[in-house]
């Protein structure tokens, strides 16, 4: 190798070889296939669940109100979902007119690629003002511009989040497939059991969201995260001091009051045109 020849570092950056370095053997890589990693800007650092959060999805660049951002495991997402719709077309096998409409449709030959287009459509982000999750703009069915699926973002309040939990992954799916992508449901108060307002399987590190939602909910929403534990700890008789204890007791009581007189209420009857005369 002559002086001046340049040496290819990790086939991502082209640098000279210069004359100081000649005794001591140096490698530099730059990796230029690969998005910079962000990380919680120091406005949010005080909170303790956002310290050391760090991700690779650039879809928020663009938003300064984002908080932190999670990675879905696409791959993983991939693998299970893709193996559930293999399933799901073998089954159609004892159906012959099934089977046979999802041949006419290609349904085969687009399956892992229609996986692919709606698993990695998908982003989710802790802003300033709660959890956005957006399902950005894919393809879909045969990849043609007509059958595109158009792009749809949720917000969720942090004041009316009322539960965030995790399902960890158990058993198998069609009998045969095994169940790996967590599952993180977050619900409000028009949610139940068979609906949640917002349902992610697939996150990372679904326990870290989990944190920084409801340190989130506490920081920015202090009132509504910690009242009702107030109000329980009243009820125990549990550590509060008597005058804070009173005080609670008495909100509590006017809430209660407030609540059933709003119940009794009934809708305003329509006022006559004329007052009617009294007998």
């Amino acid at each position: 190798m002559t002086k001046n020849a340049p040496v290819v570092a990790n086939a991502y950056a082209v640098v000279s070889k210069e004359e100081e370095y000649a005794s001591v053997p140096v490698t530099a890589a730059v990796e230029l296939d690969k998005p910079a990693h962000g990380s919680v800007s120091s406005e949010f650092q005080h909170i303790a669940a956002a310290q050391g959060l760090s991700w690779s999805d650039d879809f928020f660049e663009e938003d300064d109100d984002v908080v932190a951002v999670f990675d879905f495991d696409y791959d993983a997402m991939e693998t299970y979902y893709s193996s559930v719709g293999w399933g799901c077309l073998a089954c159609t096998l004892f159906f012959p007119n099934i089977f046979t409409i999802a041949l006419m449709g290609l349904v085969p030959c687009f399956l892992n690629k229609n996986v692919t287009w709606n698993v990695r459509a998908q982003h989710i982000a802790v802003t300033r003002d709660g959890i956005r999750f957006v399902h950005d703009k894919r393809s879909c069915c045969w990849g043609y511009q007509c059958t595109d699926v158009g792009k749809r973002s949720k917000t969720i309040p942090f004041d009316k989040i009322t539960d965030c939990d995790i399902v960890e992954p158990a058993g198998n799916t069609c009998c045969v497939i095994p169940n790996t992508l967590y599952t993180v449901n977050v619900d409000t108060a028009s949610s139940n059991k068979e609906h949640h307002e917002l349902r992610l399987s697939g996150l990372k590190d679904p326990h870290s969201f989990k944190k920084l939602v409801w340190g989130m909910k506490r920081a920015y929403h202090p009132a509504a995260a910690s009242l009702p534990a107030a109000l329980e700890m009243v009820d125990r008789g549990q550590n509060a001091d008597g005058d804070v204890a009173s005080l609670l007791r008495e909100i509590r009581d006017e809430l209660r009051h407030n609540n059933q007189a709003l119940q009794s209420l009934k809708p305003p009857a329509v006022a006559p045109s004329a007052p009617s005369e009294i007998v």
